[in-house]
């Protein structure tokens, strides 16, 4: 069985590239209107039907633009041998869902640079059909070029929430063998990145002498704010991480024992440990939780328990990293998962469990 995370919602499925789902997400209409109305500004001198052809290129160029963008960090994630789970084309561009279980510094910069590879690909077609083209087929393709070129570009300014931020992270990260300090450093230089998009925007224009252009402006101070709000969240992921670090599965776990799916509920009852039944494929995937007191004594565990997904049976040990346990409550949005050794279950881990063990090395630290 497999669990992906649900739709967007709002947002239009249009296929799928290897197997993922793409999805349109409906503010994207909004960077699509913001691109048709900018080419249409653009060709509109030459006519009205010419303007109207700017306008379908700039949303086109865009489009794909960003679906190859994500693409590039899905084909590289399910390269790599992650799970991805979908692609979303955004207002703010787009983003690509997967599972970082097993995740290491040189896999995590390959995933993170494929995005802005894509982008040079298309940038040096677009260039090269400018170059052997003519009339409007050059300017659109000239126009894709340079729309991919910039995007290229912007993605590889060296500070999270880019991709260019998570190539540091991954450098910091492999010089160091800190996760949560690669995220800091990148962080940080998020948030020096995004004051100089905003100077350039905002104040070197006017230091030139040039007269303020409201449109102009508010690019700028839209940009800085989307990636000032990142680099953000990055830094302050990177508290977080670094206590999820010190935090060992032993810690929230707690100890399970495997009951057969026939076992009569007074069993189980008197259990000292949480109990686990396998399903018909023998997966430890049957989970006993709570069960009000009026269920007879002599009922099946097999009638009570509930069924986990395939994804939430994590095999590691007591002193590895609870990194792979969140990873999977993330991935499908179960808060529960057995733990095994060997294939054997040992322990069950909630997130009630995975709080308070990180509250104990908050207090601790």
């Amino acid at each position: 069985m497999s669990t992906s995370p649900p739709a967007p919602t709002g947002a239009l499925r249009i296929g799928r590239v290897a197997g993922v789902p793409v999805y349109l997400d409906r503010t994207w209409l909004l960077l699509a209107a913001l691109f048709a109305y900018t080419g249409f500004q653009a060709g509109q001198w030459r006519g009205t039907g010419t303007g109207v052809a700017f306008a379908v290129g700039n949303v086109v160029s865009i489009f794909v633009a960003v679906i190859g963008h994500e693409v590039g960090h899905a084909l590289s994630a399910r390269g790599l041998g992650f799970r991805v789970h979908q692609v979303v084309a955004t207002v703010w561009g787009g983003h690509t869902s997967f599972d970082g279980t097993g995740a290491t510094p040189g896999r995590s910069a390959v995933v993170a640079l494929a995005g802005p590879l894509v982008n040079v690909g298309l940038a040096v077609v677009g260039f090269v059909v400018a170059v052997t083209a003519g009339g409007l087929t050059a300017d659109f393709a000239g126009y894709f070029g340079y729309l991919n070129a910039a995007l290229a570009v912007f993605n590889l300014l060296p500070g999270l929430p880019l991709d260019g931020g998570a190539a540091v992270q991954s450098l910091v990260w492999a010089l160091s063998g800190r996760r949560d300090l690669g995220m800091l450093v990148a962080g940080w230089i998020g948030r020096a990145v995004a004051v100089v998009v905003l100077v350039l925007f905002t104040a070197v224009p006017l230091l030139r002498g040039d007269r303020a252009d409201l449109w102009t402006v508010a690019i700028g101070l839209l940009m800085a704010w989307i990636l000032w709000t990142g680099a953000t969240g990055a830094i302050r992921r990177a508290g977080l991480e670094r206590v999820l670090d010190t935090v060992r599965v032993g810690d929230a776990a707690e100890r399970a024992v495997v009951l057969p799916a026939d076992t009569p509920l007074s069993v189980a009852r008197t259990s000292p440990d949480l109990v686990v039944c396998l399903d018909e494929r023998g997966v430890p995937s049957l989970v006993l939780r709570a069960v009000s007191p009026s269920v007879p004594d002599t009922t099946p565990l097999g009638a009570v328990v509930t069924r986990i997904p395939d994804e939430n049976v994590v095999e590691t040990g007591p002193d590895a990293g609870i990194g792979a346990v969140l990873r999977a409550m993330s991935a499908t949005g179960v808060g529960v998962v057995v733990v095994t050794l060997g294939g054997a279950p040992w322990g069950l881990v909630a997130g009630e469990g995975v709080d308070a063990a990180a509250k104990r090395v908050r207090a601790r630290t």
